[in-house]
């Protein structure tokens, strides 16, 4: 039986067909990926933008990563350091506390006490590295916590393991900031301070415990001075880093501010309307339904039709 519609006819309704189900399959693609392309050549004049936006985003995110290391490195910093400012300030008011009372029967604990409590500030360590130790963070900056080895040693610097070099980070494209601290920069004051307290208190005009001798008041109230530099000095390393943590919690409000930017950026280049990508697939799906309809109709006649 010899169909009436011609075969060139077929041909052009079967491509009409093949070209809905591509725009189903397409529009289908959008919805589930929400992308406008699946590949960047769809991207056509775009395309240089878009790569660019991309690896601006990259290395902004990477700055965040940094910048945020750097903040919980800076927060440990000041818990601690302030730790050894207490500590220190616990001693000039034992010693303060003597020369007023022209007694004590405390310092020589205080001493022992503070100078353990620096050490344990001073040795902390973050899933193992030493956060005071410079590049050698696997060993703990200062060798011990007994007031008596800090005594036996010829000086206090001896008490000190961390090395020269300090930790820094790039946290901006211009923007370097060094968030470590050495051990014997920051205590290096206050041990020796400690020591000559230390090395008194265990030497022949010793022990401070008691009512005080005159060499032995003469000698405290020469030390508050002393005292009150390494305080000082503590104190300045405390508003230093305060400082770097106003400074980096800036950069990552701007890196943060960037981010939001690019993101929505790249997402006006290469995110779909999910709302017009649904109206176009309802009306794709019409057209299909269509084109099969007709295909199906052409396909059932003969001429027997027209008999």
């Amino acid at each position: 039986m010899t169909r009436v519609s011609s075969f060139g006819h077929q041909q052009v309704m079967l491509s009409g067909l093949l070209n809905n189900q591509e725009k189903v399959f397409t529009g289908q693609l959008t919805i589930n990926t929400g992308k406008k392309e699946l590949e960047y050549k769809g991207f056509a004049t775009e395309l240089n933008t878009l790569l660019g936006a991309k690896n601006a985003l990259t290395r902004t995110q990477s700055f965040i990563g940094s910048a945020e290391y750097v903040q919980r490195q800076l927060d440990t910093n000041d818990v601690q350091l302030n730790a050894l400012v207490d500590n220190a300030n616990n001693v000039r008011e034992a010693v303060l506390n003597a020369i007023a009372m022209d007694e004590t029967f405390a310092l020589g604990e205080t001493l022992r006490e503070a100078f353990s409590s620096m050490v344990s500030a001073l040795n902390t360590n973050i899933g193992g590295v030493h956060i005071f130790s410079g590049a050698r963070t696997d060993v703990p900056p200062v060798n011990s916590s007994d007031l008596a080895d800090l005594v036996a040693a010829a000086s206090a610097a001896d008490m000190f393991e961390n090395d020269s070099r300090i930790p820094t980070a790039k946290i901006g494209q211009n923007t370097d900031v060094q968030y470590g601290i050495l051990a014997e920069d920051v205590a290096g004051d206050i041990f020796a301070a400690l020591k000559n307290l230390a090395d008194f208190d265990a030497g022949g005009f010793g022990p401070i415990d008691g009512p005080l001798t005159t060499v032995q008041r003469t000698f405290l109230e020469g030390e508050l001075s002393t005292l009150d530099n390494a305080i000082d000095t503590l104190q300045l390393f405390v508003a230093r880093n305060g400082n770097r943590q106003a400074s980096v919690e800036e950069m990552i409000s701007q890196h943060a501010d960037e981010e939001a930017f690019l993101e929505t950026f790249i997402s006006d280049i290469e995110d779909a309307d999910l709302a017009e990508a649904i109206t176009n697939l309802e009306n794709d799906q019409v057209a299909l339904q269509a084109s099969y309809e007709i295909t199906s109709q052409l396909s059932q006649l003969s001429l027997l039709n027209f008999i």
